[in-house]
């Protein structure tokens, strides 16, 4: 894999490529409540019908605080029987906000590390799905065991941590201890909200979380993230180039491509991707692929390719949810296992937690995917100022109708009509059609921006 790291306007972006095709990228976020971030808040008020409290934070949003994400060992850390309105509280947001929605936030709290994560008010101890070999797991939950004993905490083990040494494991542990220690320190000391620990914008961050196993290869545009790399690794490949890296390799061109609603694949198929609020729809479409006669080979081609590019997809464009995905009809059991296996396969490449459920009574495979910051689509685009957002516009049929209806509310004494229409009217209606109706000197201009409506201009 290539890390890819383009410093532009002051501001770090990063992509992984995985033989030379986009797989995952990073954005800093301009905002100041991203996933992660732990702010001294204060209870503003108790929703019980909602078994939620809604807390104030320093950016001066509500975030949404679930009863059950309050935990029993938080409470007792700091002395309380409960949690009441009107008091402080350190939370760390779970979940980032939408358009309608504030950002949701625990008092479950984590701090990661490039080896382990940290949990102050929990016991337990996992392991990384993604340690597949069943050594490096009993070894590594050996090793978290005794952590939990030493810190009295408890902590996840990361896939990075099966390469590294105890020693280093240890070390990091220690880092993030000294660091929770702090923020306790502060959180006692604060007497108004604030933002008290944010990462997701730092060096740090971006390499403990890109520079991860299988990059053996670092792109960048900044001779400065030189030696920030080799503190990391020794033996990866660093390559420096002048200029937009992304513009070089490709990547710009390519996150236009993955926005699109229609995907093409390799073969001639293509996937169809639609998104709500709270779950994806995809459907797999055969397009001009019609290499073979057979069906079931048929379909078993296409929705293995695109079982591929959807797992790619979903993180690189970080869609989250529910999601529902129409294969191309598949007859056998084997074809639709052999399809899950893949599945399940490319989805261990995720960062985030991803379930797959199988396939319905309908022959659509259910699966979902945790997701805690906003998605591609929604940093990278926003509603259509035309269609608001509907992905559709009235037909031309009924704006010409609508035009017809004004032109019949004729004020008087007027001799003509300037009408302004957008150029997808051109060949759609005439100047003879709409003189018919106007009955006055008529003057037609392909000039206005929005294909839904028309300007009317009377004239004496």
């Amino acid at each position: 894999m290539t890390l890819v790291i383009n410093k532009k306007n002051d501001k770090t972006h990063a992509a992984l490529l995985e033989n030379g095709k986009l797989i995952e990228i990073y954005f800093p976020d301009d905002e100041e409540s991203v996933a992660g971030s732990i702010f001294v808040g204060r209870i503003e008020k108790f929703v019980p019908a909602l078994e939620a409290a809604f807390v104030t934070l320093s950016n001066n949003e509500n975030g949404f605080l679930r009863l059950k994400d309050i935990r029993p060992e938080y409470l007792e850390s700091f002395g309380l029987k409960k949690l009441q309105e009107g008091q402080k509280v350190l939370v760390q947001i779970k979940k980032e906000g939408g358009q309608t929605k504030g950002p949701q936030v625990t008092t479950n709290i984590s701090l990661p590390g490039r080896y382990v994560v940290l949990m102050p008010f929990s016991r337990s101890i996992g392991v990384s799905r993604k340690i597949q070999d069943s050594e490096d797991r009993n070894r590594l939950k050996e090793l978290g065991l005794k952590l939990r004993e030493k810190y009295s905490c408890g902590f996840i083990i990361r896939t990075a941590a099966a390469e590294a040494t105890e020693q280093h494991i240890y070390e990091e542990s220690e880092l993030l201890i000294a660091k929770w220690s702090e923020l306790v320190k502060e959180f006692k000391k604060a007497k108004k909200v604030k933002l008290l620990y944010k990462e997701s914008d730092s060096d740090e961050f971006l390499l403990r979380e890109f520079l991860k196993q299988g990059v053996d290869e670092v792109v960048t545009n900044s001779p400065t993230y030189k030696e920030l790399i080799r503190n990391y690794s020794k033996n990866i490949r660093i390559r420096v180039i002048d200029g937009d890296a992304f513009e070089e390799l490709g990547i710009n061109e390519e996150l236009k491509r993955v926005l699109n609603r229609h995907i093409p694949l390799p073969s001639g198929g293509e996937i169809v991707i639609d998104k709500t609020e709270a779950m994806v729809v995809i459907d797999v479409n055969s397009g001009h692929f019609t290499t073979t006669s057979d069906h079931e080979e048929l379909s078993e081609q296409i929705n293995a390719e695109a079982a591929v590019e959807i797992a790619r997809i979903l993180r690189l464009r970080n869609l989250g949810g529910i999601i529902i995905i129409d294969f191309i009809d598949m007859r056998s059991e084997k074809s639709r296992n052999k399809i899950i296996e893949i599945m399940k396969k490319e989805v261990l490449k995720d960062r985030n937690r991803v379930e797959i459920y199988g396939f319905t009574q309908l022959g659509l495979l259910e699966m979902t995917r945790k997701r805690t910051s906003k998605s591609l689509d929604e940093r990278l685009t926003t509603i259509c100022p035309v269609c608001n957002g509907k992905g559709t516009i009235p037909s031309a049929e009924l704006v010409i109708q609508q035009l017809f209806n004004t032109l019949q509310k004729k004020p008087k004494d007027v001799s003509e009509v300037i009408i302004k229409l957008h150029p997808h009217f051109k060949d759609k209606i005439t100047k003879e059609e709409i003189k018919k109706i106007a009955k006055v000197n008529v003057h037609v201009h392909f000039t206005h921006v929005n294909p839904s409506n028309f300007e009317v201009t009377w004239k004496k």
